[in-house]
């Protein structure tokens, strides 16, 4: 017993390269950080080209917030400023956002595909329906915003 007690207080357990954890946690970090990066940038150019393509200067779709009521306000169906609220709201924010991304394609004439693809994966959806072939629907745009004004 005595003998295992020796072994156990020799071994020192706190000899673990620590430098290497650390450069693994940081490159990990790194790689994580630099990709959301990427993928927020690729998000703001897609809301920039939707906001150029409803008619609207693309720096309101980088905006927080100016987009939310810009988007609302452009399809003229429901009042900007409380839906925007609702999409502050914790727990009611889904309904606001649903609206959110039910205005957006109902302004390209898209369908519930769409609506649904808005919903659940805004920033890719942006960029797709900015960068690809369909135009903002002139006859759902509300009179004196964007296209209309």
């Amino acid at each position: 017993m005595n003998t295992l007690v020796q072994l156990v207080g020799q071994t020192d357990f706190t000899t673990t390269n620590d430098t290497a954890v650390s450069a693994g946690g940081l490159a990990a970090f790194s790689f994580v950080w630099f990709l959301s990066l990427a993928l927020l940038v690729l998000t703001l150019i897609g809301y920039w080209k939707v906001f150029t393509k409803i008619g609207l200067p693309g720096w309101m779709g980088i905006i927080p917030f100016v987009n939310i009521y810009m988007l609302f306000k452009a399809r003229g169906q429901r009042e900007p400023v409380v839906w925007l609220i609702l999409c502050l709201i914790p727990c009611i924010q889904i309904i606001g956002l649903w609206f959110l991304a039910n205005d957006t394609a109902e302004l390209f004439g898209k369908e519930l595909g769409w609506k649904i693809f808005l919903f659940i994966f805004p920033g890719l959806s942006h960029l797709i329906l900015g960068f690809g072939g369909s135009q903002a629907d002139r006859s759902m745009i509300a009179p004196g915003v964007g296209l209309n004004a």
